[in-house]
């Protein structure tokens, strides 16, 4: 997927991710609970489309899809995305679900689109993904994050997220990314 294909969806996710810690704030688990629900109506709503699609949804699709999953789950990543942060927000402590969605929504946006510009140096054990981009998710990961949890959560938060991205799990970054910051962060810090 080209650059700028990628450059909508990224913002897109960064943007989803603060509205999300920015209403966790406020309300807590309750946000949690919304999206968890919001997600399973979104699979069903994708499964559905998968048999007879739903024309008013292809141009969004298009714009912030990637066209193999457009076929086979269309917003496959948003459905995941909301369940695993869903989750996230109803399982961990405050500000370990806090930093699971800071560190989600900023390192993977950045990762994506400073490896698809920048990456020239691949990860032995995946060479999908750059060193440049896990940098990138490393470093906008710890200074996003640390706007909404304190320092050592959002560098240890960040440095997981990074980690946990470069290896080729079966199940999606929207899934491992927020599960595995948020539970290292209600085990070390909150």
């Amino acid at each position: 997927m080209d650059l700028k294909k990628e450059l909508p969806r990224q913002i897109f996710h960064l943007f989803n991710g603060t509205v999300i810690a920015l209403a966790y704030t406020r309300w807590e688990a309750s946000v949690g609970w919304v999206l968890i629900f919001m997600a399973l109506v979104g699979g069903f709503l994708s499964w559905r489309h998968t048999k007879k699609p739903f024309s008013w949804a292809q141009p969004l699709l298009n714009l912030l899809d990637r066209p193999d999953d457009i076929q086979h789950f269309p917003a496959k990543g948003a459905v995941l995305y909301g369940l695993a942060v869903g989750f996230s927000l109803v399982a961990y402590p405050y500000y370990a679900a806090l930093g699971a969605i800071a560190v989600l929504a900023s390192g993977d946006a950045l990762s994506t689109l400073v490896g698809k510009a920048w990456g020239k140096r691949h990860w032995i054990w995946n060479k999908r993904l750059s060193v440049e981009g896990s940098l990138a998710f490393f470093v906008g990961g710890t200074i996003y994050a640390s706007l909404f949890i304190p320092f050592p959560g959002a560098l240890v938060g960040a440095l997981v997220g990074a980690l946990v991205e470069t290896v080729p799990w079966p199940l999606d970054d929207n899934v491992t990314i927020p599960l595995a910051v948020g539970g290292v962060l209600a085990l070390l810090f909150y």
